[in-house]
């Protein structure tokens, strides 16, 4: 039977990696670059995401992590088995059943495929054979969190290590996490009679706001609206002359340090008319 591989995400509460090893530090500007497929993580505020670095058949291999402010940490991962992850090889395609989940591998390298944990469960790039426990795993694993404010962006996974002729060589990843939190709007329903003017927000200003959207409900098409200049910091908007085909739920977005989400429901009342 050929082994089943798959991939998870995962979190916990503590980051694993904070120590910093002076000794034998690639020059970054030497390395020859590879990069792995990009992840996007959506996570809310506290959220903590564990990660899986990617291991190669090498076992002088250093891990660095840079946060969105540009500043790189060593990573102090222990791993105790060589799987290759990467490999330059025929690229193929395959894909396994594992525990009711399809799993894709495109024979060149390996990233996630699905997460399907609730939140605070956020697992990324973990490789396991169906049989085999976590445990024997778990070495290359790292964590992002709790998160904050400042976590929101792109941080960037590097691996370094030495090939048989003495070059450096540089597996990167860039993880972009965005962190997403529900805001209270306004009023959670309004019913207005068509005509009127649907003027929906957020209940409270976002600080540091950048950009604001507003998404109408599928029966309604190419919809007007405009903003509402008595609350441009808590994303109010105007939709004149509202009609039938304007009831549903309208979703505003926030994006200021993080992304802000909230939704007011439309109803319309033409039963008199």
């Amino acid at each position: 039977m050929k082994p089943c591989y798959r991939y998870i995400t995962c979190l916990n509460t503590v980051i694993l990696v904070c120590a910093i090893v002076a000794n034998k530090i690639p020059d970054m500007t030497d390395t020859n670059k590879t990069e792995l497929r990009p992840l996007l993580i959506s996570a809310g505020l506290g959220d903590i995401i564990f990660i899986s670095a990617p291991i190669v058949n090498n076992t002088d291999i250093y891990y660095y992590l840079s946060n969105p402010n540009g500043d790189s940490t060593k990573l102090n991962i222990n791993i105790s088995r060589v799987i290759i992850d990467h490999y330059m090889g025929q690229s193929r395609n395959y894909a396994y059943v594992c525990n009711n989940m399809t799993v894709y591998y495109d024979g060149v390298m390996r990233t996630i495929m699905a997460t399907t944990i609730k939140r605070k469960i956020i697992n990324f790039n973990y490789e396991n054979q169906c049989h085999d426990s976590y445990d024997y795993y778990k070495y290359n694993d790292f964590s992002i969190g709790p998160l904050g404010e400042d976590d929101h962006g792109n941080w960037v996974l590097s691996a370094y290590y030495e090939n048989d002729d003495g070059d450096w060589n540089e597996l990167f990843q860039v993880i972009t996490i965005e962190i997403v939190e529900p805001l209270a709007t306004h009023t959670e329903k309004v019913k207005l009679i068509p005509g009127q003017t649907f003027k929906p927000r957020f209940l409270y200003p976002i600080n540091y706001l950048e950009s604001c959207e507003i998404n109408a409900p599928r029966t309604t098409f190419d919809r007007f609206y405009d903003r509402d200049t008595l609350h441009m910091d808590s994303c109010g908007f105007r939709i004149p002359n509202v009609t039938k085909h304007d009831q549903g739920h309208w979703n505003i977005l926030g994006v200021g340090k993080i992304v802000y989400t909230g939704n007011v429901y439309l109803d319309i009342d033409d039963k008199d008319l």
